[in-house]
């Protein structure tokens, strides 16, 4: 049997409730934690939009990154000092 906070008061549906004991740190980053952990634990649609979410992610990050912006600086210059004059350069010229 679980016991709650409160014996009379029914726990709600989908909502997990922990109970407070004696050694537990309750600082701010811990109750954050715990409330994200319970919502996401009884979410049911939402898991599948945060997976959506971070597909996307991934695509727009890393996919685009490989085949629509090339590192033009190591394509076209051999040394670091050569692309930081490149650099230097082209923030110059973009002053004037």
């Amino acid at each position: 049997m679980n016991t709650y906070f409160c014996q009379w008061v029914a726990k709600p549906p989908g909502i997990s409730v922990r109970m407070k004991t004696r050694n537990e740190n309750n600082g701010i980053l811990h109750r954050i934690y715990y409330l994200y952990r319970d919502g996401f634990r009884g979410m049911t649609v939402g898991r599948y939009l945060w997976a959506l979410i971070l597909i996307k992610l991934f695509i727009l990050f890393f996919i685009f990154k490989l085949f629509f912006f090339p590192n033009l600086l190591n394509r076209d210059y051999n040394s670091d000092e050569e692309r930081a004059q490149a650099v230097r350069s082209a923030l110059m010229e973009s002053d004037r």
